[in-house]
């Protein structure tokens, strides 16, 4: 299958005509590494942070209501901690995003490109035949190609699991 979810599918097709579950495995094949360069937009870090500077600004000023004597109201107390909360969370989420988002910081992955469902060498024939007999191969899910290509248990070379 082309993705996991395709292949989750299939498994559950598996399942639902009395195939032990546990016996049913989803293999990640042809592997390759992938490059991603994982920005988050400056504007949007500054956001989240200002957000977050915010609510710690009003619950830092709701404690320093009920602890401290001041001679502003509570209220007022407040809204300078929210205030405050607010300009040093924007200034802390645009350092993030201008330090930290680099475009010469990547990460590397493992990704596979295509997914196996693998199941006994003894439960294979069973598996191609209720696969080759769905109803739902021609949605591109399951190509019929892989289906007449999957090694039969005689052939097996790996003797506990083949590919279906």
């Amino acid at each position: 299958m082309s993705s996991f979810v395709d292949a989750q599918r299939t498994v559950e097709y598996l399942r639902s005509y009395g195939m032990d579950a546990a016996s049913l495995d989803v293999v990640g094949a042809g592997l390759r590494q992938a490059v991603r360069r994982r920005t988050v937009p400056v504007v949007r870090l500054t956001a989240t942070s200002a957000l977050q500077g915010a609510l710690v600004g009003v619950l830092a000023a709701v404690f320093v209501t009920l602890v401290a004597e001041t001679t502003l109201t509570g209220l007022a107390v407040v809204a300078w901690g929210f205030v405050y909360g607010v300009l040093v969370g924007a200034l802390w989420g645009m350092f993030r995003g201008l330090v930290r988002n680099r475009p010469e910081a990547v990460s590397t992955e493992i990704v596979p490109t295509r997914y196996e469902v693998r199941c006994p060498s003894d439960e294979l024939s069973v598996a191609q035949t209720l696969l080759a007999n769905a109803a739902d191969v021609d949605d591109g899910r399951i190509e019929r190609s892989v289906i007449a290509e999957a090694p039969q248990p005689e052939r097996a070379t790996h003797p506990e699991r083949d590919a279906a």
